[in-house]
């Protein structure tokens, strides 16, 4: 179970935030203009997160990317994570939501 080390029949314990492992989503509103997919999916590869898939949607000057990641450690999306909301391009906080595998 996402965040346990044992199954349900036994006693939980709850993971260390940083062991877990899972497939994430992201949604992160950005500035629309050329490199910016790029830039992000550069920062995602440093942090050992490979996208599984994304698609854009676009209003005005800005763009939703919406991605999906293969199975990443928790630490490495936080990281990641954090480097992304303080680029000047990105207009919001990232949204991050765990895919239970």
């Amino acid at each position: 179970m996402l965040g346990y080390k044992k199954p349900l029949e036994g006693k939980l314990q709850l993971k260390n935030s940083n062991e877990i492992t899972s497939q994430y989503y992201l949604r992160i509103k950005v500035e629309d203009r050329s490199g910016v997919l790029a830039e992000i999916a550069t920062i995602l590869g440093e942090n050992n997160i490979s996208i599984e898939t994304m698609l854009q949607k676009s209003e005005d000057s800005y763009a939703n990317l919406l991605l999906s990641t293969h199975i990443a450690k928790e630490l490495d999306i936080q990281k990641a994570k954090t480097v992304i909301d303080n680029l000047e391009l990105v207009q919001s906080k990232t949204v991050l939501i765990r895919i239970e595998n």
